[in-house]
């Protein structure tokens, strides 16, 4: 491919970061400029629906603005909640509101506003049922009360507090109703929370939660994901999220830890994946629903239906059952905007049967864009569309209030699972004896069509506890789905009747997975259970199940730390080690055990000791089981005397495996473990292994791993034997074994590197500089050899220098402060300076792609995957983070401006003189977990803990500009900008690279945004002739910021305050040209003074443009107010251009 004209970026730790002060060309997520907003007739026109469909305008500005949240009420009203505060992160009372809207007329048009509550604050969730309406309003989820009948709210009860604020773009939302009568919402990744109730505490971030309506018990019903928003509900009633920057499409059940997008798991958390293998535009989904109605053709119904923000659509996902879970798979997109400001935040399907679309309806779709320019957020629109096909009926006049239980009952069989849903809501509002009766003899009549059966059943379950008899009808009922639900009111309730119970045991080995899930989920719930012996029995049975051993497991593990003994008896006699896939389960059962606080070596080994009975059939996981012991002891989690019992209770297991054959792979790992545990035998075998060039990669590392937690003497030698001999060694091995060597407390260890430096490839030079930071002494040395100009000061990056400071060692703050110079410990607040200038750089400089491939690999490969290869500590640049030039501008050089905390950098000292930085992975009271640069996991013990900090900068350093030189830089983003690698013919630039969209404003609310393109930190109160504009050339320069003076008299004045560096020259910069047809007068003034005052016409510049540069040294280290003024020079075309301005320090 030829070389390319520069682009952007590498990628934050928190995925997108922050970006510069400028509006955007293209803002995040968005393949194009999103232009003027469109009227509503017209943004309709451009809509795309599949054939016989079409769009309908219900509400629109300015009626509706900035709406967030919706849903339907009894009566077929639309409740909406608004927010103009938004992206306002501070609690307390605000401007927002919830409204009512109605059509009085029958004709689809809303024409009746009412507003029911105001003074909220991004209220981002809302319910109506249960005598009142939930509004999620963080901190708080609000109850509130017409009291009167009017309309308005005259009574607010906070039921939930505790709610974070920290992303206003993840707050607790999509309050929806459950099938089982409690109120579900979200919360996100980046939005920790912490609820106290009754004595309990739940902290949390990415969560399904659940209120129960009466008694206003909070639970957290699921974690993990990212940012979800929406939640549905299908015909078994199965939970579905949808989900952004990951995997869209989540089946969530009670009591399941799901894969998250940043942060620590919980120790011993085995997460579940999304159920989808496929991805639709881009990744942000907003909104999730269910659709079934009979005004929609077959082929629609039974669908999710999802709103794609990036993508500016409505997507579609079929449900396809695996066992106790789903698979999703794709449809064709329900419907196409056309139209980059649609945003489609939430679908419900009305009263008419069809889908409604609440439109949010902006320019800017991502936080990045809301949080630097939040007077760009449009605050004047909004839009709710219906999609109709045909000429389907409109809804009639109806209150379903009014209506009978008889008449509520009639409407559980509607083909619309509206009038569904709402009839089960007021039933179980009502829970009147007699009409219990009579829903469970339509739950246990085989004439009752399935879905009217199981409303009936969900609106019995609302009600409250279910009779005993009609309850142990249901459990041997021969429709699993009833059985599945019996099981789960069982839970519910907590207590039940004896002859439920029991029924409730023997769906243990029921013939339905979905029954089996719902018995691992209820075990630990339902008092009087052996749960152990349940939770065992569903395991036996469920071996090959995508999703119960996980839900067993994640219900299991708690117990172990109490009732680790009960679980082996039971195991046993369940002869588990033999069960087909379940013997897996145990090597995590060693390791749950390993992590006890009264530790029993006996115990701990028994799940290997199992295994071996079980013969050749459980080999696979005994080897895991030798894996997790070998893992404990080499990371130090096992010492003293819990390691002599360890090794004393695996005596004679190891005997009997390192007496059979040679060949097997268990052998292997026996010996492995044996030499972690410091056996001389074990150790020549893996000092043979190690340096075998047969031996696979992964086998070789095992060994070096082994023999430095043995801290075996010759382990240095055969490091200096890797290093000298790197054909012997693959580049690989010997970059994973250079991050193994950390654990070695060696002053050796430095010198064999530092040897062995000139020679390193320029892949493997990262992972040696970050090991040699890993401790004060082998910095010391480092740093001396910096020092000596033996290896430049651009070889460390501005994180490991922070790390050396973070050990406060006063010879190597010197060091570094001689090497490095002054480092600051919080974000450099002029990063969007750099990132001016790196955008006008990269524009201006060509790069090789295929040299920016190996720039990648050494630097960035580190911490990041793209197209497959590099480590995944930070993102995966494939996908994730480039979408734009100005986001990837922003995300590299400034990737601390917006960062969540489970992206904030750790940095653990430890008792030995070790000092780790990286992103949490485990924090635990047994250990703390790392993933650090180069990917590797460290572990270190919590009795090796001597300091632990969190910082509140993002891993990623923001310094690459010093890092690389400006040729490889150039390189580095020609390849980033490509959508694919180099080699593909289909390979294009990312949007917003080549020539910035052209724009102008004449608010003057929007006047810094564009200023402060051209003059990061600068803004205007006003301009004349024409506002403010970006234009897009002007004598050969692109991008060029263009103002007028206000009049003859008042000039349009830049204004900007500037740190001028102490030390070296500084000077201010200025580019600026005149309007073919006139000229006009510069004057800057520092500090209120005039210091420079020319004419910017013909006589002045050269092909069209004048430099200008102001000597700022008078004014080193001092902080000064800057005025540049487009002056009138006569009156006419006083146009001024500004190509730069600018800060030039030269140290």
């Amino acid at each position: 491919m030829k070389r390319l004209y520069l682009c952007a970026l590498s990628i934050t730790w928190a995925l997108w970061g922050g970006w510069a002060l400028g509006e955007e060309p293209v803002p995040h997520g968005q393949d194009r400029p999103p232009g003027p907003a469109l009227e509503p007739e017209e943004a309709i026109r451009r809509m795309r629906v599949p054939e016989g469909f079409r769009v309908e305008l219900v509400a629109c500005e300015p009626d509706l603005v900035n709406p967030v949240a919706m849903t339907f009420d009894e009566r077929g009203r639309i409740w909406v909640t608004e927010s103009l505060e938004y992206p306002r992160s501070q609690a307390g009372p605000g401007r927002d509101r919830v409204r009512i809207l109605e059509d009085t007329d029958g004709d689809g048009w809303a024409d009746k506003f009412t507003t029911f509550a105001d003074g909220l604050n991004i209220p981002s969730g809302i319910a109506v049922g249960a005598g009142g309406v939930w509004v999620a309003n963080a901190p708080d989820i609000l109850f509130m009360v017409d009291e009167d009948g009017d309309d308005r709210a005259d009574r607010s009860e906070v039921v939930v507090t505790g709610f974070g604020r920290h992303d206003t773009h993840e707050l607790p939302n999509s309050l929806t109703w459950g099938p089982d009568g409690w109120l579900y919402g979200l919360n996100g990744v980046f939005n920790p929370s912490r609820i106290e109730q009754d004595g309990r505490i739940y902290e949390f971030t990415c969560a399904l939660f659940r209120i129960h309506p009466r008694t206003r018990r909070f639970e957290l019903f699921a974690e993990g994901t990212s940012n979800p928003w929406g939640v549905a509900f299908d015909r078994l009633g199965s939970a579905f999220v949808s989900a952004c920057v990951i995997d869209h499409l989540w089946h969530l059940v009670e009591t399941g830890y799901y894969h998250r997008q940043g942060g620590a798991y919980p120790p011993f958390t085995w997460k579940i994946e999304s159920i989808v293998g496929h991805k639709h535009q881009k990744a942000a989904y907003c909104g999730i629903h269910y659709f079934d109605s009979d005004a929609y053709p077959p082929a629609y119904r039974e669908r999710l239906y999802m709103g794609n923000i990036h993508g500016n659509c409505v997507n579609c996902d079929v449900l396809v059952r695996n066992g106790s879970t789903y698979r999703g798979e794709p449809q064709l997109d329900f419907l196409q905007a056309n139209d980059p400001w649609f945003m489609p935040v939430v679908q419900k399907t009305g009263p008419d049967g069809c889908l409604y679309i609440l439109d949010w309806y902006d320019r800017y779709h991502c936080y990045q864009d809301a949080n630097r320019d939040p007077q760009g957020i449009d605050r004047r629109r909004g839009r709710l569309y219906r999609v109709r096909y045909g000429e389907s009926p409109r809804a009639f006049a109806f209150d379903l209030r009014q209506a009978s239980d008889e008449q509520l009952i009639d409407y559980l069989h509607s083909p619309n699972i509206y009038f569904r849903d709402m009839a089960q809501r007021l039933l179980w509002e009502r829970n009147r004896a007699e009409t219990r009766r009579k829903l469970q003899g339509l739950v246990l009549s085989d004439q009752t069509p399935f879905k009217a059966r199981m409303h009936a059943l969900w609106a019995l379950i609302g009600c409250g506890p279910l009779d005993a008899d009609f309850h142990a009808q249901l459990l041997v009922h021969h429709d699993p789905a009833l059985r599945a639900w019996g099981v789960r009111a069982a839970g519910n309730a907590g207590e039940v009747a004896e002859v439920v119970k029991g029924h409730v045991l023997a769906c243990a080995a029921d013939a339905s997975p979905d029954v089996r899930l719902q018995v691992a989920i209820a075990a630990g719930k339902l008092r009087g259970l052996d749960a152990i012996a349940v939770l065992v029995e569903v395991l036996r049975n469920s071996a090959d199940d995508p999703l119960i051993p996980q839900i067993v497991w994640q219900n299991l593990h708690p117990m172990l730390e109490l009732h680790g003994e009960e679980f082996l008896r039971v195991a046993r006699a369940a002869d588990l080690a033999r069960a087909a896939g379940v013997a897996s389960l145990l090597p995590r059962v060693c390791d749950r055990l390993l992590a006890r606080r009264s530790f029993d070596a006996a115990l701990a080994v028994a799940p290997l000791a199992m295994l071996l009975e079980a013969g050749l059939s459980a080999e696979v996981p005994a080897r895991e089981c030798l894996r997790v012991l070998a893992a404990r002891v080499q990371s130090g989690e096992i010492g003293g005397q819990r390691r002599a019992a360890l090794q004393a209770a695996l005596e004679p297991l190891l005997t009997q495996i390192l007496s059979g054959p040679v060949d097997r792979e268990l052998y292997l790992d026996a010996a492995l473990l044996v030499a972690s545990l410091g056996d001389g035998a074990g150790l020549e075998a893996m000092h043979q292994v190690f340096a075998s060039r047969e031996a696979p990669l992964a086998l070789r590392l095992a060994a070096l791993e082994a023999l430095v937690a043995a801290r075996e003497p010759r382990v240095l030698n055969a490091a200096a034997a890797m290093l000298a001999k790197p054909a012997d060694y693959p580049l690989e091995l010997r970059r994973q074994a250079l991050a193994t060597l950390g654990r070695l407390d060696d002053a050796a260890v430095a010198e064999i590197v530092l040897a062995a430096w000139p020679s390193l490839e320029p892949d493997l030079q990262p992972q040696a500089i970050e090991l040699l930071t890993g401790r004060i002494p082998w910095a010391l040395r480092l740093l001396a050899a910096v020092d000596r100009g033996e290896i430049p000061a651009s070889a460390l990056n501005l994180n490991q220098v922070r790390k050396l400071l973070a050990t406060q060692d006063e010879q190597l703050g010197r060091l570094v402060a001689k090497t490095w110079g002054t480092v600051r410990s919080e974000r450099h607040p002029d990063r969007e300076r750099v990132i001016a200038q790196m955008r006008r750089f990269l524009r201006e400089t060509p790069g090789d792609p295929h040299r920016g491939a190996a720039v990648f690999r050494r630097l960035c490969g580190q911490c990041h995957k793209i197209y497959g290869s590099g480590q995944e500590v930070g993102p995966d640049l494939t996908t994730n983070g480039r979408s734009s030039f100005e986001q990837l501008l922003s995300n590299v050089f400034d990737p601390s401006l917006v960062i969540g905390a489970a992206y904030q950098a750790r940095t653990v000292l430890t008792v030995d003189g070790r000092v780790l930085t990286g992103l949490l992975v485990e924090d635990s009271e047994q250990r703390i977990v790392l993933k650090v640069q180069g990917g590797k996991l460290e572990i270190v013990p919590r009795a090796d803990v001597e300091e632990y900090a969190v910082s509140q900068l993002s891993l990623m350093p923001e310094d690459l500009e010093r890092q690389l030189s400006p040729a490889e830089l150039a390189d580095l983003f020609a390849f980033l900008l490509l959508d694919r690698p180099p080699d593909d013919p289909q390979a294009r630039l990312l949007p917003g690279f080549q020539t910035p969209e052209p724009r102008q404003t004449d608010d003057p609310a929007q006047f810094a945004t564009l200023v402060a393109e051209v003059a990061p930190g600068f803004h205007t109160a006003g301009a004349g002739e024409g506002g403010v504009a970006i234009v897009a050339e002007h004598f050969g320069r692109a991008g060029v910021l263009r103002t007028h003076p206000i009049s003859r008299e008042v000039p349009c004045v830049l204004t900007g305050r500037l740190r001028v560096p102490s030390g070296g020259t500084s000077r201010l910069a200025a580019d600026v040209s005149d309007h073919l047809r006139g000229d006009w007068l510069l004057v800057i003034e520092i500090n209120g003074q005039p210091v420079h005052e020319q004419i910017v016409g013909p006589d002045s510049t050269t092909e069209g443009w004048a430099s200008v540069l102001v000597d700022l040294s008078p004014y080193a280290g001092q902080t000064i107010e800057v005025s540049l003024h487009n002056q009138a020079n006569g009156w006419a075309w006083e146009f001024g251009y500004w190509g730069r301005v600018e800060l030039v320090h030269t140290p």
